[in-house]
This record gives structure tokens, sequence and C-alpha cells, in this order.
């Protein structure tokens, strides 16, 4: 199942916007309140049914209208969803494409890595219709995935006691933790507590002492491949080849730039079949991106669009971080205001030829300034040049 076109008309900060999706990876990026996480939302309404007080109409439309055309093994449907709520406090009543909400799965920005103690290991959830719809809508549960992962370990040694995906699944889970670092490796779980145990170069630790960043693709990588298992059970499928739609909100939380550059690869490799809407603020997640991968929103005559971006053979993997930020990402400028004032007194001091001024301005910059940044030396041939 894939989304192959989104128009959404007077829904939130959208007045009119249509996109067409890649079949694999969409990257939405853009400022705060651009409409990003409203794309999302749209979509994970088209797929579900009931109420809800999160999409709210435009203040400047009659009428909101999110209409999708969905792939199914070839085959297009559409879908549309009407509604014209605006205050906060009530609730939208939809029907959408809620047959297919299983293959939908939404993972919201709070994600939490607490602590979990297991006392008791437990069954699998059941995911009835109405269970599907409000994941949809809220986002699937992470609290979960440690007593999923520990179930599949006890019970993987009898024979016959997993299906044969779902000793798939649990291998592919552990494979997760080496995709960070090929250093690091599942190693077990202790009987007497319950507790993950993971291979380090500095020796044996448990799950939770793993970096929030590590714990943050671990919890998504889980997340989505325990909610595959518990949504398809007559047939069974392996998790990777889950052929349906990902949507996850700021991909980059909990991640140190270096994570950020490899999420979106872990994720295609993991998932080779599925349809990723991804949301993020982060270069570094843009910079090693594909071709055709990136949705960039600005505005335009107070409209949001879809900012038209260069379409080069190897996408911005070879810009840098800056050129991103200012390009793609639609950032006005790198500089703090307080550089951008002293710039500016500084070369206002040099047209009044006041030394005096010029040099005190520059010891200012020389301290806001990178060591080696060599606009040192064009502000010193410039005071040289009074």
């Amino acid at each position: 199942m894939k989304i192959n076109n989104l128009n959404i008309e007077g829904v939130g900060g959208i007045k009119q916007l249509n996109l067409n999706f890649n079949d694999r990876m969409n990257l939405l990026c853009g400022p705060n309140g651009i409409g990003k996480t409203t794309i999302l939302e749209s979509i994970a309404h088209i797929f579900s049914n009931g109420d809800t007080n999160i999409l709210k109409r435009n203040v400047a439309s009659e009428i909101s209208k999110i209409s999708a055309e969905i792939d199914i093994c070839g085959k297009v449907e559409n879908k549309e969803i009407q509604f014209d709520t605006f205050i906060p406090e009530t609730k939208i009543r939809f029907n959408g494409f809620h047959l297919r909400t299983s293959g939908l799965i939404v993972l919201k920005t709070t994600r939490t890595f607490q602590y979990q103690a297991l006392q008791s290991v437990s069954k699998d959830s059941l995911k009835e219709d109405f269970i599907l719809w409000n994941d949809a809508i809220n986002g699937i549960n992470l609290t979960d995935i440690k007593n999923w992962f520990v179930n599949r370990y006890l019970y993987s040694p009898h024979l016959g006691a997993l299906t044969p995906e779902q000793i798939n699944n649990f291998e592919l889970a552990k494979k997760c933790f080496s995709l960070l670092n090929k250093d690091f490796s599942f190693s077990k779980v202790n009987a007497s507590s319950n507790e993950i145990m993971i291979n380090t170069p500095n020796g044996e630790i448990y799950y939770e002492y793993l970096s929030s960043g590590f714990k943050s693709i671990i919890s998504i990588l889980f997340g989505i491949i325990k909610e595959i298992e518990f949504r398809f059970k007559d047939p069974n499928i392996n998790a990777n080849d889950f052929q349906g739609i990902i949507l996850i909100d700021e991909i980059e939380l909990h991640l140190h730039p270096e994570w950020q550059e490899k999420i979106v690869d872990i994720l295609l490799d993991v998932f080779p079949k599925v349809q990723f809407f991804v949301t993020t603020h982060s270069p570094h997640v843009i910079q090693t991106a594909k071709p055709k991968q990136i949705i960039a929103l600005g505005l335009e005559n107070n409209n949001i669009i879809q900012r038209e971006l260069p379409n080069i053979e190897f996408g911005f993997q070879g810009w840098t971080i800056e050129e991103v930020l200012l390009d793609v990402m639609g950032m006005n400028s790198l500089r703090t205001q307080i550089f951008k004032t002293k710039i500016m007194e500084f070369e206002q001091a040099i047209e009044e030829e006041n030394s005096q001024e010029a040099n005190r301005i520059y010891s200012i910059l020389e301290n806001l300034l990178h060591p080696e940044n060599t606009l040192r030396k064009l502000l010193k041939f410039q005071l040289a040049g009074l």
C-alpha cells in the first residue's frame, strides 16, 4: 500500500497544498508552524475512523478537505474526508479509509525510555479495529516493546512455540543492536530479572544503560516490528515484508548528528517495502537523503507551498550543513542577532573612518568568531585601511 498523492484544503495553517510522494522515503522539512505535522495528521486521519479534535479548519476557509490517492497492489483508490470545525474542544466525526488502517503505523514525538522492570512477561496485545483507529490518531504504544522482546526470547528455544514469522522478526530485532555500531550486539535476557543484556566494547551492560539516542532508534525499530507482528495474525507476516505506510514525527529526537545521518538508511534497510513519511528539523538527515526524497515547505504570499529544489543526481550529499540550512530548509540566516548587529556597526565605523570605534567593535567580533574563521583576516585588512 502506497500513497501517490495528498491534497489538503483549509486544514490548520494550510490553505491549499497538493503533494506527490516518493514510493519509499518522504522527508518533510521547513520552519516551525509550516504544516509538517499537519501533513502527517492528515494522512493518519485518512486511514482512521471516529472522533478527533486534533485537526481544525483553517480560519480563512469555510470547509476543510483532505483527499488521497492510494495504491493498493496496483489498484488505485481515492478517499476524501471533510469537516468544518474550528473550536478547539469540539470533536470531528469522520469516516476514513479505515478498512486499511492495519497498513498504517504512526510514531509520535512522545517517545520515552524510562526504566521498566518486568515482574512477569505478558501475552501479546489484541489489535481490534477500534484500537487500530485510535493508534492512527494517537500513535502506537512503545512501552511494551521490552515485554515483547523478552517474550520472544523466552519462547524461541521451544520448537513450535513461535511461528516462522515470529522467529524471523525476533532475529531481525536482535540484529538491530548492531546497526548503529557493529561493536554492539544482543547478549541474553537474564532469567532472574527479565533484563535485556547488551555486549559492548566495554563489557556487558543492561539495555537501559544504552544512550538515549541508541534507545531511541531501537525503540522505533522494535516498535514497528512488534506492531506488525501484533496486527497480522492470520496470516502472520515477516516484518521486513510489510508493505504499508509508516509515519514518524521528528525522527532526529535524542540523536547525535552522527546518528541522524544514518537513521534514514537504517529504516529503509530494515523495512525494504515500506513507504515512510518523516518530519525533521535536522540538516544532517536532509544532507544524506537521496534525490526526490525531500519535501521542503515554505511560505509564499502567506500561503504554505512546496518549495522547488534542485533535481541533482546525488541529492545534497555533497552540500555543506550551511548550504542545506539556507537553500533546502529555508533558513534566512545562520548568524546570531548580536553578530549581525556588530558587523553592521563595524562597517559603519569603517565607512565613517572612525578608527577608534572600528577597533572597539573588532575586539568584540574577535571574541564572537571561530578562531579559524577567515573573516578575521578580512576585518583586519579593513582596519589596516584606516
